[in-house]
């Protein structure tokens, strides 16, 4: 088989696996979900048993799928040889923006630069509101006691998930989007620098802090504060008695 249809294939096989991984992972929460709404006291061997064989295909699918998949590399390896991959990089775009001369460069291609780098600009903001509104709406429900009763822990934690999900699932999902965003963003600016002539004297800026960079100090150290506060206040005892009762009912001991 040539080299292009096992690229292919593979590709075909990726995008086959994934949605099967989406699949049975929805399967799963469906099924603890109705294990849970199922009566008095859901979890059990029989209802866990009931409840997981209705799902026993697509979890056997994906399973099958999984172990293929290493079968796989084996029998269609596709990096024996070295492949040649072009990428465009932040520090390759930012190095290149440096030896050209933007300010000479012509109307139209100055505007499509500035574009290509203003849209980029918003999405990182709409991504880091999304990522703080996510993790602030989350934040207020977990802080709140009332939120949690020692004597509904089931409730509580479903409830929590309910909350959880939206506050993960929409930053995650444009974080993906933005990446391939970024990916065309950078081609594109990339060939509009190449059209520009060499700058005469090149300012190596050292010590550049971007915008991204000190979101990142920003989310680590609101996470380094959240971390210690937790453990002062106790939060671990919390976690582990939770999560005893949890696994105990899960697996019928409760």
């Amino acid at each position: 088989m040539e080299k292009k249809a096992i690229i292919l294939f593979r590709r075909i096989f990726g995008i086959v696996l994934s949605i099967s991984i989406i699949i049975a992972g929805l399967c799963l929460i469906s099924a603890c979900l109705s294990i849970y709404y199922s009566g008095d006291k859901p979890y059990s061997p029989q209802s866990v048993k009931e409840a997981f064989s209705k799902i026993s295909i697509p979890v056997f699918v994906f399973l099958a799928l999984t172990i293929f998949s290493f079968i796989l590399d084996f029998a269609l390896p596709v990096l024996n040889e070295k492949v040649k991959i072009k990428k465009i990089s932040e520090m390759n775009l930012l190095a290149l923006s440096e030896k050209k001369s933007i300010a000479d460069a012509p109307g139209e291609i100055l505007t499509s630069i500035n574009r290509q780098r203003n849209l980029r600009l918003i999405h990182t903001l709409i991504r880091t509101i999304l990522i703080c509104i996510g993790a602030a709406v989350f934040l207020i429900y977990a802080l709140n006691p009332a939120n949690f009763h020692s004597s509904e822990i089931n409730s509580s934690m479903i409830s929590a998930i309910w909350v959880l999900t939206p506050c993960v699932v929409v930053p995650f999902g444009y974080s993906v989007f933005t990446a391939f965003f970024f990916d065309r963003s950078y081609s594109r600016e990339t060939e509009l620098l190449k059209k520009l002539p060499n700058s005469e004297s090149i300012d190596k800026k050292s010590g550049k802090k971007t915008f991204v960079d000190i979101t990142r100090i920003v989310i680590l150290a609101v996470a380094a504060a959240l971390l210690i506060y937790g453990l002062i206040m106790g939060g671990t005892a919390d976690v582990l008695t939770k999560a005893v009762n949890i696994c105990t009912e899960c697996i019928g001991l409760g």
